[in-house]
């Protein structure tokens, strides 16, 4: 074998390792992490709050307290007892980003004021308002509103129930309220608020206020 075949040959047993020693030549990349549980998106945003936005707001809540006719505290003269006033809401709406919902809300409070041996009378102050809930934490918030009120007796003698409307006005509230159990889709919260009508007929203002507990979906 002459010079130029050695060369030859060793020129092919060599070409292996020079080509591995050239920059950009290494093991191929790894593959693609597959896609599972932690690629899923997340359900908060930054701050901790939930991601609700675009999501409808839907609840209702229920609370006791008392209403007042301008200064004075409605009472029940006639009855053996000092009777609180309940309070029923319901609000639609949706979230316009996680930390603002935009509701149409109603809301109901009556009092009992005369009782006798054939029913009672109460006094119910009836609202329907826009109203807009801020949180200011992930489990606390704030909400305020205005809109229509309107002001009657209900009569009730155990068979039979009536209505008297007694004025139609405007109204305003405000409430606040701190999610005891907090999720994405669903809260039930604590809650205090505090309605206030306005009627020219007697002017006067018939103010609710209300501790009570909501329930809550998104």
């Amino acid at each position: 074998m002459n010079r130029s075949h050695l060369v030859a040959f060793a020129a092919v047993l060599l070409a292996p390792a020079a080509a591995a020693a050239q920059p950009g030549y290494g093991p191929p990349p790894p593959p693609p992490a597959p896609q599972g549980y932690y690629s899923q998106p997340t359900t908060t945003v930054p701050g901790g709050f939930h991601d609700r936005t675009g999501r409808m707001a839907l609840g209702f809540s229920l609370g006791l307290g008392g209403m007042q006719v301008g200064d004075d505290d409605v009472t029940c003269p006639s009855c053996d007892y000092d009777p609180i006033a309940g309070e029923f809401d319901f609000h639609i709406g949706g979230m316009l980003s996680p930390r603002f919902a935009l509701l149409f809300e109603v809301q109901g409070n009556a009092q009992t004021v005369a009782e006798n041996g054939y029913g009672a009378t109460s006094l119910v102050q009836a609202t329907a308002m826009v109203a807009g809930q801020y949180w200011l934490t992930p489990q606390l918030w704030v909400k305020g509103g205005i809109g229509a009120a309107s002001l009657s007796y209900s009569y009730d003698d155990g068979y039979t129930s009536d209505s008297e409307n007694i004025d139609e006005g405007m109204a305003i509230m405000g409430g606040v309220g701190y999610e005891v159990l907090s999720a994405r889709t669903f809260s039930i919260d604590l809650q205090g608020r505090l309605v206030s009508g306005s009627y020219d007929s007697f002017d006067q203002n018939v103010t609710s206020g209300t501790i009570g507990v909501g329930f809550n979906w998104y």
